[in-house]
């Protein structure tokens, strides 16, 4: 004689599954956006470093506050390149850059990567040094 399955058992596993399903659904969910995240901060941090690379091979007395924007993989980019001297600082009322060499004081340079996010512009990576006045050979 053949057995099948009763109604009952069907139901108890279904409603076993459904309950799995939530958690489970919850877990692929955040993955998913976590390995999205990741993603867009590596390209965050390719993008400063490109910047980094031309900061280095430019002079820093002729460094310019700078804007430019990149469509990538990852969407729509805004690299802000804002550099600061010593007069600078003066006009915002910040202490000035205290150097312990005769040479003149370094070049605060900050880097900011921004991403759009619907009609929003996020800042993802962010960063912040100080360039001497001499020039860094590569």
């Amino acid at each position: 004689m053949k057995r099948g399955y009763t109604l009952v058992e069907v139901l108890v596993a279904f409603s076993i599954l459904s309950i799995l399903a939530v958690p489970l659904g919850y877990v692929l969910s955040n993955m998913s956006k976590g390995s999205r995240a990741s993603n867009l901060q590596d390209e965050a941090l390719d993008l400063a470093r490109e910047d980094w690379t031309l900061v280095r091979a430019t002079d820093p007395d002729s460094l310019r506050d700078t804007t430019w924007e990149r469509t990538a993989a990852g969407g729509s980019w805004r690299i802000a390149r804002d550099v600061f001297d010593s007069a600078d600082r003066a006009a915002a009322g910040l202490p000035k850059i205290q150097s312990t060499s005769p040479a003149p004081p370094p070049v605060e340079i900050s880097v900011c990567a921004l991403h759009l996010e619907e009609e929003r512009w996020d800042t993802l990576r962010c960063f912040k040094w100080l360039r001497p006045r001499q020039r860094i050979l590569p």
